[in-house]
């Protein structure tokens, strides 16, 4: 029982926690931003080096016949294009999964005519007279 009362005062306690963020209350937004924007930067220029570099290492591989050369020529070249992609992505992709996670309920039921629990998705009524469903037969 004390156990009991313990964690429903804690799951209140829990459930009371918001989190707005608020870039006018942290200090040194302004620096942490554009360190973010120069580390953006320097990825970039690392994925635009790695194109490059795969390419020729591609090209090269194919002409002389290095089939390692090659292949890991084909590598660099994904992944200088993956790194720009996620760079590219970053902030959008952060903040689709933040306005998805703000609409995040805390999971408890609210009580209403349905008695907590979600009404049925699909509710079909079949009134139609020709529609009838024969016994299994045993002989089946």
């Amino acid at each position: 029982m004390i156990v009991d009362a313990a964690s429903a005062r804690a799951t209140v306690l829990l459930a009371s926690v918001q989190v707005k963020p608020d870039e006018t209350k942290a200090p040194g937004i302004n620096a942490l931003k554009d360190l973010v924007n120069g580390l953006a930067a320097y990825a970039i220029i690392a994925a635009v080096a790695a194109v490059l570099l795969g390419g020729i290492a591609w090209a090269l591989g194919e002409r002389m016949g290095l089939d390692r050369a090659s292949s890991m020529g084909k590598s660099g070249v994904l992944a200088g294009f993956g790194l720009a992609f996620l760079v590219g992505a970053a902030a959008a992709l952060v903040n689709f999964f933040l306005a998805t996670g703000s609409t995040a309920s805390s999971g408890t039921p609210k009580a209403g005519p349905t008695n907590g629990m979600r009404p049925p998705a699909i509710v079909r009524t079949v009134d139609d007279p020709a529609v009838v469903h024969d016994e299994p037969s045993a002989s089946s």
